[in-house]
């Protein structure tokens, strides 16, 4: 584990999750099987553990001591070049956690942005005013997708206003190259106007210069004044996803927006593209049926009772259905012509 830690995690990870996979080495996974030789550990006890953690610390938690364990044992295997042994997290089966998605609908963003034009005119200081800096963080996130701290971290050595696209070096699936709209790099030249035109530094900063903090405090703000308590900071990523696919973008095309590197990441918006196709076929429809005049349906032909002829060849067989009990006695051939 401390080979693991000093070769591996704080070397290749990121220092967010190089912080968790030291904690749950320390506090879950050394406690466990910190005492025992490598070889000896069993899958079944991987698993016991990994269903113990549900109970105590819930399903996501038991899934990332899980994820730990398995990549433990993979740079074992492969630095030690032990092919013969299996690592012990190798199929046990993860717990399912339920994909929490939450789209802001066009009336709710016209909500949130009424909040935010009256918490621009409060002077600073006073309850619910909103510094124009973290407006532009907001819009920056909706406008682009990007996650919070690509945004919060974005400096101006990182904007190619000649190719409109964001270099940036490290994401969570690594170094991208962001291509973004008009819109955004109108804003972005504004911003960087209002900012006297620097070259260096951050894109979004306080007075003195430093990075842009607190924005997750001033979003809950805004989102409480909006009536929208349950929308979080990350859910403006959602909706972008959710707006570029009910504007026609294909599921791949979102996914290289949204900068993932696994098909299956993307595919959490799949009934939103089923939307949209359902859409576009009742719209195709609709052109068709309003390009020609409907066909007038010909009336029903008048009704007709049975005439005695017709009565008289059913007569015996249906008089022969009647019951024996009393009670005044039903017209039979009034049935029939009710019945037609």
């Amino acid at each position: 584990m401390e080979r693991f830690i000093r070769d591996y995690v704080d070397v290749h990870l990121k220092p967010g999750s190089a912080v968790n996979y030291k904690e749950h080495l320390e506090t879950v996974i050394l406690p466990t099987i910190g005492d025992r030789d490598f070889r000896t550990v069993k899958k079944a006890e991987i698993a016991a553990l990994h269903a113990k953690l549900k109970k105590v610390r819930g399903p996501s938690v038991a899934n990332y001591v899980l994820c730990v364990i398995g990549s433990l044992y993979t740079r074992i295997i492969e630095d030690w070049e032990l092919a013969e042994l299996r690592n012990p997290a190798h199929k046990v089966k993860r717990f399912a956690i339920p994909e929490r998605e939450r789209f802001l609908t066009p009336e709710e963003r016209q909500r949130v942005h009424a909040v935010i034009l009256v918490g621009l005119k409060i002077p600073a200081g006073r309850k619910g005013h909103v510094k124009l800096v973290s407006v532009w963080a907001i819009d920056l996130l909706a406008l682009t997708g990007r996650r919070r701290d690509e945004i919060l971290t974005l400096t101006w050595a990182m904007v190619d206003f000649q190719h409109s696209l964001l270099n940036i070096p490290d994401t969570k699936t690594g170094q991208l190259k962001v291509p973004v709209s008009a819109r955004v790099l109108a804003l972005l030249k504004h911003i960087h106007d209002q900012a006297g035109n620097p070259s260096t530094g951050y894109v979004l900063r306080t007075p003195n210069g430093k990075r842009l903090r607190g924005i997750n405090r001033t979003w809950e703000n805004i989102r409480a004044a909006a009536g929208i308590p349950d929308v979080r900071l990350h859910d403006l990523r959602h909706s972008f996803a959710s707006d570029a696919i009910m504007s026609g973008a294909s599921l791949s095309t979102v996914g290289k927006l949204l900068g993932h590197k696994q098909e299956r990441t993307t595919k959490r918006y799949t009934h939103l593209a089923d939307d949209y196709l359902r859409q576009a076929l009742e719209t195709a429809t609709d052109r068709i049926v309003e390009a020609v005049q409907p066909i007038v349906a010909l009336p029903p032909a008048p009704f007709e009772p049975m005439r005695d002829a017709q009565w008289k060849a059913i007569e015996a067989m249906v008089e022969s259905t009647r019951g024996r009990c009393g009670g005044p006695r039903i017209d039979l051939r009034r049935t029939v012509d009710a019945v037609r």
